[in-house]
């Protein structure tokens, strides 16, 4: 049966058509180019080169109530039922975005999981998924009926909890701009460069990468991560190490909150991008660092999801059901 997927985003608006877990026909497009989303789809649409199937998911990055979700980082307002009304489908289910991705989950390849650190994971234990983005997803995998249940979250807006002085300091410096500083607001592409600003400040200096060249905001994040892989400018590394290190906190965090035997899945765009850096132990270290829980979370796997069409896999298996 083929069906028709998506994984919509603040950065990209990705579509399949997907029989099985084999995609016939995948296209993505910047969401930013388009101001309302029945444009992009429709435009996916015509450049779909057979017939549209009929039964359609949407993965959206926001909360879905009643078939209707109001992006969280982009202006947008997604209606399931006008949309099936308007395009001539016999069903469209709009689900979180993350909701997504922890079912693709469940029928991801091992090739496309990087393991660090932790032991062997229980097979019918609980299992968690963040993934920092254009913003930062959460989700938790319940067992259930020799399966499992996904429970969407939105607990990348839960507060930042600083764990040393230099993290205080962070925080000091984000409320000078956000009224409420979440960990989103650290775990994200524009948090990356959240942090660098704030080395940048804390080093009182203004000559940066940026200074250098020509960068554009949207561009900032991937620049970052680029000179901190390649080794090529100190404060780029810096900052991707102190937000290994907080990712890994926060993973230990979601670990603990539904202790997720059964492992934890790092997803998202910037993972694969930084994967040398966060091998390195300060994602880990972070992830055990719990006082009287670390025995517990030193056996808890974590894992980096190295796929790109999670999302897409987990909207098709909803779609077909």
């Amino acid at each position: 049966m083929k069906v028709l997927a998506g994984d919509i985003g603040g950065t990209n608006a990705r579509f399949a058509i997907i029989e099985g877990n084999t995609i016939i026909f995948e296209k993505h497009y910047p969401s930013r180019d388009f101001d309302k989303f029945e444009d992009v789809f429709a435009v996916f649409v015509e450049d779909v080169p057979e017939q549209v199937p009929l039964c359609a998911c949407l993965a959206v990055a926001g909360v879905v109530e009643g078939n209707r979700v109001e992006a969280t980082n982009i202006p947008w307002t997604i209606d399931g039922n006008d949309l099936k009304k308007r395009f001539g489908l016999e069903t469209l289910r709009l689900i979180n975005d993350f909701e997504a991705a922890a079912r693709g989950i469940t029928v991801l390849h091992r090739d496309h999981l990087i393991q660090i650190g932790g032991g062997k994971p229980i097979s019918d234990g609980p299992k968690a998924m963040l993934g920092a983005g254009t913003g930062l997803g959460q989700a938790i995998l319940a067992p259930c009926n020799k399966g499992y249940k996904v429970l969407p979250t939105e607990g990348g807006h839960v507060d930042f909890a600083p764990r040393n002085e230099e993290e205080i300091r962070l925080l000091r410096y984000l409320m000078k701009e956000f009224p409420h500083v979440s960990v989103e607001r650290i775990l994200s592409g524009p948090g990356l460069v959240n942090i660098y600003k704030f080395l940048l400040e804390e080093r009182d200096s203004k000559e940066s990468v940026f200074s250098k060249q020509s960068i554009k905001e949207k561009d900032k994040a991937a620049h970052i991560t680029r000179h901190a892989v390649q080794g090529t400018d100190d404060l780029c590394q810096q900052t991707v190490s102190m937000f290994c290190s907080i990712y890994g906190a926060e993973a230990g965090n979601l670990a603990l909150k539904c202790l997720a035997t059964g492992g934890v899945y790092v997803a998202g765009g910037i993972a694969p991008k930084i994967l040398p850096i966060l091998s390195e132990g300060g994602f880990r270290q972070a992830f055990e660092s719990k006082g009287r829980m670390e025995k517990v979370l030193k056996h808890i796997p974590t894992y980096i999801v190295i796929s790109p069409q999670l999302g897409l896999l987990g909207a098709a298996l909803m779609a077909r059901q």
